[in-house]
């Protein structure tokens, strides 16, 4: 079973959110910035347009692990890493140094958010953005990890208008529900050092989230379909697995694409780690 992407896409410049530019978030920025000369090499229109949302600056215990340097400290992260690409690339996309759920009216709705959020609160409330009704985002890609274990899983936002034969890619919230549990305390309190950020999540492992989930954009705009939506990733066992386009996939996490959403139940919580945050 293939998913393909929606046809509009393939016509126009796409709009893209990146919400967080931190150790996910601003190598993701650079793997836009490679897509975008790719898309419009391969015959896109027009590309890709990315508004960057970070409210933080970088600290001190990001230089090494994220990509900052000393120099770089104090300054915020989505305004950096944007000015960065426009210089390098020639490009025209923006950085706003605030949360992206103080998204401002002059801000395009995105045909395509991902998020690279460092707390189970950021991320139900990007879930409740785009479970909106009147959400107009095409497709949601999340990453996320631990110290040594990541997923990256591009979905379909649930919308009004959907046809009720028309077989949806689930968001990383309903394979992973337990992300929603506010029961569930954060685990993003801030590292004063790089040894204590590196305690907390290995040095590598952005670097491999942040390739596989590029590289579920690439093959959907480069192909136009996708056979696997998401992948699981351990480092310390060094295997990965994939998230097949495949309703029988999508039970076994215990989501039923035939379920009404108001009649989906969550699953019981799993301690394996795999349902993680990035920083």
């Amino acid at each position: 079973m293939e998913h393909l992407i929606k046809p509009e896409l393939l016509s126009r410049r796409v709009r893209v959110h990146l919400v967080g530019v931190g150790g996910n978030g601003a190598q993701m920025a650079g793997c836009l910035a490679r897509l975008d000369i790719a898309m419009r090499a391969l015959g896109h229109p027009g590309g890709l347009h990315v508004v960057a949302f970070d409210a933080d600056d970088v600290s001190p215990s990001n230089v090494g692990r994220q990509l900052y340097s000393p120099s770089d400290v104090g300054q915020n992260k989505a305004l950096l890493t944007i000015h960065r690409l426009n210089l390098f690339y020639g490009l025209d996309w923006q950085g706003r140094p605030w949360r992206y759920e103080q998204l401002r009216p002059n801000d395009a709705v995105a045909d395509i958010v991902v998020s690279c959020v460092d707390s189970r609160s950021a991320r139900r409330a990007l879930h409740q953005v785009l479970s909106h009704p009147a959400c107009c985002t095409r497709y949601w890609l999340d990453l996320g990890n631990t110290e040594s274990t990541a997923q990256a899983v591009l979905g379909e936002p649930s919308r009004a208008g959907r046809g009720a034969d028309e077989v949806r890619l689930p968001c990383v919230t309903e394979l992973f529900p337990e992300l929603l549990d506010a029961d569930v305390p954060d685990d993003n309190a801030p590292s004063c050092s790089v040894r204590m950020s590196l305690a907390s999540q290995g040095l590598f492992v952005n670097d491999a989230v942040v390739r596989f989930a590029a590289q579920l954009l690439y093959e959907l705009f480069s192909r136009g379909r996708l056979a696997q939506h998401g992948v699981v990733i351990n480092l310390a066992s060094k295997r990965t697995g994939p998230i097949d386009v495949n309703p029988e996939v999508w039970r076994r996490h215990g989501f039923d694409p035939a379920a009404p959403a108001t009649k989906r139940k969550a699953r019981p919580k799993r301690t394996t780690g795999r349902q993680a945050v990035a920083a």
